[in-house]
């Protein structure tokens, strides 16, 4: 199902990264209902993906909504390709589409487990935390941008683990730290923003999501390298927008 859906929707360039990315990532809990409401919008035929691979933009990928007769469309540009930035432009898109207000309860959520867990978390955690959410959040100059982007990179954070898509032993964190640091923030994953990407799901992607077994994170900590095999270059930063 994966394979055929994107291979359709990938309108420029290659699909077979994307189809390879989906695939693995699609057996972690974090990312599942991302990638149900991506399947759902493309046999809408309102998503598509163009792989437009450059060297000369420090853009690493974009979420473009069209408006068009009542109904918004999705490009998926991606101009760098990994998990973590599928992962991050697909969450503007599950932003768009179910009309979230993210302003509002879950930047809330973000900021009582800083204020709660932070500075319980391992070194590493922390900085990396700091670095995401205190410096580069607030160049955004609105509460609502602030907000979109935390929301993105809250996702991005968890492909960039290091039992999902470890890139440098400098940042090698692990979902486990993770998941400690944003208690709350999975709370209202797992209460709000699941339940509601599943009422959008057609029938079909359901049935194929709930036969889908899942993996434990946890339990790939150390076959990373034989579940995914990177074929692009890393990118400096894996914070731009």
């Amino acid at each position: 199902m994966i394979r055929n859906l994107i291979k359709h929707s990938t309108r420029v360039g290659n699909s077979e990264n994307i189809i390879h990315y989906v695939e693995y990532l699609y057996q972690f809990e974090k990312f599942k209902n991302i990638f149900n409401l991506t399947l759902s919008l493309i046999k809408q035929d309102r998503l598509s993906f163009e792989v437009s691979p450059t060297t000369y933009s420090m853009e690493e990928g974009l979420c473009k909504t069209i408006q068009h007769s009542g109904m918004k469309r999705y490009i998926i540009v991606l101009k760098k390709l990994n998990p973590y930035i599928i992962v991050h432009e697909l969450t503007h898109m599950v932003e768009n589409e179910l009309n979230l207000s993210l302003e509002e309860d879950f930047i809330h959520k973000v900021y009582q487990d800083m204020n709660q867990n932070f500075t319980q978390s391992n070194l590493l955690a922390q900085r990396l935390i700091n670095q995401v959410i205190f410096k580069e959040i607030k160049a955004y100059d609105s509460v609502k941008s602030r907000a979109s982007e935390l929301f993105a990179r809250f996702f991005e954070l968890f492909a960039w683990a290091q039992e999902i898509y470890p890139q440098d032993k400098e940042y090698l964190i692990r979902t486990y730290d993770l998941d400690k640091i944003f208690f709350y923030t999975n709370q209202w994953k797992k209460s709000y923003l699941d339940p509601l990407i599943i009422s959008k799901l057609d029938n079909a992607t359901k049935i194929y999501s709930n036969k889908t077994p899942m993996q434990d994170v946890n339990k790939v900590r150390t076959q990373w390298g034989n579940k995914i095999t990177p074929k692009n270059k890393r990118s400096s930063s894996i914070f731009e927008d």
